[in-house]
C-alpha cells in the first residue's frame, strides 16, 4: 500500500505511516470492522450457549461448533474484503499494462525535459513506481533517485511557501525531521544508484537532480557554495538544527 501523504509503501496492516505518521484509512476501517465483527459474534456466541444449555449435551456441543464455524468465515471475509487490492488501482494497472509502449515514451520524455516532479507523479498516476512492468526496468535507478528528489523539494517548499504563517509554526519542527530524513535518504539512493545504473543517459538525469536540489537549498536556505558543503556535512540532527535557524531567522 502506499501512504496517501508521502507516497511511501506501508503495510496494509499499519494503522499510522512509519514514515510521515499519516492515518491509514485503509486499516483503520478494518479495525473497526474487526471490532464490531468481535462484539456481534460474542453476543451471537452467548445467544448460543445460553439456547444450548436447554438441549442435550451433544446438540449444545454441535451448537457451539456451527458458531465457531460461522465466525470464522465472516472473519475469512471481512479480512478479505478489506486486504484486496482496490479496483481502481487493478484498472489503472491493467490499462497501463495495454499502453506501455507510449507510457514508456511519455516517461522518457518528462526526464529529457528535466521534469523530475512530474515524472514520479507520472509513475504514480498509473501505478508504474510501485508495480513496473518489464518495459520499466530501464527507469529503475533513476525512478529511486527522482522519488526522494520529489520528497525533498515538496519538503523544502512547503517550508519555504508557509514558513511566514505563524500558525504554521506548529508544524514547522515536524517538516524540517522530515526533510533532514529526506535529505539523508536521497543523498545515500543518489550513490547506490549511481553505482548500479551503466546507461549514460540515465546517469546524466540522477546526476542533474542532485544539481538542482543542491541550488534549491542554495536558494531557500541562502547558502553560497562553502556553507553548503559545510551544511551537507554535518549529522542529520544537525541539519535539523540549520535549517531551523534559517526559517526562523535566528
Amino acid at each position: 500500500m502506499i501512504c496517501e501523504k508521502c507516497n511511501r509503501q506501508i503495510g496494509p496492516e499499519d494503522l499510522t505511516c512509519p514514515y510521515c505518521g499519516t492515518k491509514n484509512p485503509f486499516a483503520q476501517t478494518h479495525a473497526e470492522n474487526m471490532k464490531e465483527f468481535e462484539a456481534s459474534y460474542q453476543k451471537t456466541e452467548h445467544e448460543v450457549v445460553e439456547a444450548a444449555k436447554k438441549t442435550s449435551e451433544w446438540a449444545k456441543r454441535a451448537a457451539i461448533l456451527g458458531a465457531l464455524i460461522i465466525g470464522i468465515i465472516i472473519m475469512s471475509i471481512i479480512s478479505s474484503i478489506n486486504y484486496a487490492d482496490p479496483d481502481e488501482e487493478a484498472k489503472v494497472r491493467r490499462e497501463s499494462e495495454k499502453n506501455i509502449v507510449a507510457l514508456s515514451e511519455e516517461a522518457d520524455a518528462y526526464l529529457e525535459q528535466g521534469e523530475y516532479m512530474e515524472f514520479v507523479t507520472f509513475l504514480y498516476a498509473h501505478e508504474l513506481m510501485n508495480f513496473p512492468p518489464e518495459e520499466f526496468e530501464r527507469f529503475r535507478s533513476v525512478s529511486y533517485v527522482a522519488q526522494d528528489y520529489y520528497d525533498c523539494i515538496e519538503t523544502m517548499e512547503s517550508m519555504i511557501l508557509r514558513s511566514t504563517d505563524s500558525e504554521y509554526f506548529d508544524r514547522l519542527d515536524t517538516d524540517i525531521s522530515i526533510f533532514s530524513r529526506d535529505l539523508e535518504d536521497f543523498y545515500q539512493v543518489y550513490e547506490a544508484q549511481k553505482e548500479r545504473e551503466t546507461d549514460p543517459k540515465y546517469l546524466a538525469y540522477i546526476d542533474d537532480m542532485k544539481a538542482e536540489l543542491e541550488a534549491a537549498m542554495k536558494t531557500y536556505f541562502a547558502m553560497d557554495d562553502a556553507a553548503l558543503e559545510e551544511f551537507l556535512a554535518l549529522s542529520e540532527a544537525q541539519k535539523g538544527v540549520k535549517v531551523e535557524e534559517v526559517l526562523r531567522h535566528e
